[in-house]
C-alpha cells in the first residue's frame, strides 16, 4: 500500500552518515512509533526527514512528491516537526505561538485572519490549552508548553506529523490524553504521524506499528494488532535486553517489565 510518507534508502548525517539506508512508509491514519536505545539515531532520522540533517542519498516523499526538490517553506507545509526540546518565547502569548504554525502558509508578517484564529482555537481545544491563549507562553510549566507546541503542529496543517518524544514533559494522565487526541486526529483527516518514544509499552498500547532502530539502521517492524506475542518479545528483547513483554488477555493491551 502506498504511504502518505515514503522514505526510500535514506542516509543522512554530516561528514559521515548517522542514519543509513532507511526505508519505510507510513499510511494515512497510521500512528507509527520509532523505538531505539539512546544514540541509535531516532532524533537524527526525524530531523533528516525534513532536511534539517543533510541528506546524503535516498528520497523522502509526501503524497508521492519528492521533498528534496522543495524549499524549506514548502517542506513545512508537508512535514510538521516537533523537536525534542521546544523553544521558549518570552513575551509571546500562547495564541501568538499557535499562530506561528501558519507561517509556512501565510508568512510571519501577515496578521492572523478569521481562518487562522479558528484553527488556533480548534487546536487549543484538542489539547486542552484553550484557557491559556492569553497567557505568556514562557510563564507556563514545561508540560503546558509541550501541549502548546503540540497544538502548534496541528495548526501547521501538514499531512505528516513528526513528534520527537512528545510526552517527555507530560505527566501520566496528560500522556495518555495526548495519545487519545492524536488517535482521534488521525482518524479525522488525511494525516499520519511518526513518533519517537522511549517506552515500548506506551508504543504497544497506542501505535499501529513500531519501527525498531539500531545504529542508524532499521532492524525490525512490529504490528501490535497482528504480530504474535513471541515475535514481539524476541524483537524487543534484542533492542532492550532483559525486557519481558506480557499481554492482558482481557483488554489485549501489552505491558513490559525488565527482568
Amino acid at each position: 500500500m502506498e504511504g502518505m510518507l515514503e522514505v526510500k534508502n535514506l542516509s543522512a548525517g554530516y561528514r559521515l552518515p548517522v542514519v543509513r539506508e532507511v526505508s519505510f512508509s507510513v499510511a494515512a491514519g497510521e500512528l507509527t512509533a520509532l523505538l531505539g536505545r539512546n544514540g541509535s539515531g531516532k532524533s537524527t532520522l526525524l530531523r533528516g526527514l525534513t532536511g534539517g540533517v543533510p541528506w546524503m542519498e535516498g528520497q523522502v516523499l509526501v503524497r508521492g512528491e519528492d521533498c528534496q526538490t522543495l524549499s524549506h517553506r514548502q517542506r513545512a507545509r508537508r512535514l510538521a516537526l516537533l523537536p525534542q526540546h521546544t523553544p521558549v518565547f518570552p513575551g509571546l502569548r500562547v495564541g501568538e505561538v499557535l499562530e506561528m504554525g501558519r507561517y509556512p502558509w501565510d508568512g510571519p508578517l501577515r496578521p492572523p485572519d478569521r481562518e487562522t484564529r479558528a484553527r488556533v482555537r480548534a487546536a487549543a481545544e484538542k489539547f486542552g490549552v484553550e484557557g491559556l491563549l492569553e497567557r505568556d507562553c514562557a510563564a507556563l510549566s514545561q508540560g503546558q508548553r509541550q501541549l502548546v507546541h503540540l497544538a502548534r503542529t496541528v495548526v501547521q496543517d501538514a499531512p505528516v506529523l513528526l513528534l520527537d518524544e512528545p510526552n517527555s514533559a507530560l505527566d501520566f494522565p496528560n500522556t495518555h490524553q495526548l495519545f487519545r487526541t492524536l488517535t482521534r486526529l488521525l482518524e479525522e483527516g488525511e494525516r499520519c504521524a511518526l513518533v519517537v518514544l522511549h517506552d515500548p509499552a506506551l508504543a504497544l498500547r497506542w501505535c499501529t506499528r513500531l519501527l525498531l532502530l539500531e545504529d542508524g539502521r532499521l532492524t525490525g517492524e512490529l504490528r501490535p494488532g497482528t504480530t504474535p506475542l513471541g515475535d514481539i518479545q524476541s524483537a524487543l528483547g534484542l533492542l532492550y535486553p532483559g525486557i519481558a513483554v506480557k499481554e492482558d488477555k482481557e483488554s489485549g493491551h501489552f505491558f513490559c517489565t525488565i527482568e
